[in-house]
């Protein structure tokens, strides 16, 4: 997860004979946390404007047993000032460790929807084939896995709050400025 959302960055980076320069250039800084990699994972990362952001890592465990289960989702948002869920663990863990977010991972198009508390989100993610990168590669323990990522994927976000009915509370559009990432073993 992302526990600086909004980061300035100042320095150089060197790669070979070539420099780049970054002068309080906007970033993130994130860390994923967990026992290895996964067996299929979605994340996505989207700035929803205003200050707002949605973070969501979906992921099937590795373990033997766990990978038969859906996707583990932890889901943030970043609205006004708030987190919602105030712990990004409570996205994937409900009451009894029944998961309270559910994922379908596919491509092109990649769902999340959940609730916590009285208010609930619905996320589809659009990685179009021409703006997505697939790269294979090899894990240092001799694994392989595809990679498929977008800096570029579309975002429609819906978060509703419950007032005796579901009333919507706000949607986003994202039209080709999210970074959304698919992969498999």
């Amino acid at each position: 997860m992302l526990p600086a959302t909004r980061a300035r960055y100042s320095g150089t980076i060197r790669y070979g004979t070539g420099e780049l320069r970054l002068d309080d250039a906007p970033g993130a800084g994130a860390r994923i946390y967990g026992h290895g990699n996964a067996r299929r994972w979605a994340w996505l990362h989207a700035d929803l404007g205003g200050g707002d952001i949605l973070e969501i890592i979906a992921a099937v465990s590795m373990r033997r047993g766990l990978d038969r289960l859906p996707p583990l989702v932890f889901l943030r948002l970043h609205r006004n000032g708030r987190t919602w869920p105030r712990r990004a663990e409570r996205s994937a863990m409900g009451w009894a460790g029944i998961g309270r977010f559910r994922a379908d991972i596919r491509l092109p198009e990649w769902r999340v929807e959940g609730r916590a508390g009285l208010s609930r989100i619905q996320v589809t993610v659009t990685q179009p084939p021409q703006q997505t990168l697939t790269l294979g590669y090899t894990d240092p323990d001799g694994s392989t896995a595809v990679c498929r990522n977008s800096e570029r994927a579309d975002v429609v976000v819906s978060l509703e709050r419950w007032w005796g009915t579901w009333r919507r509370e706000a949607v986003w559009r994202l039209s080709g400025t999210a970074h959304a990432e698919v992969g498999d073993r």
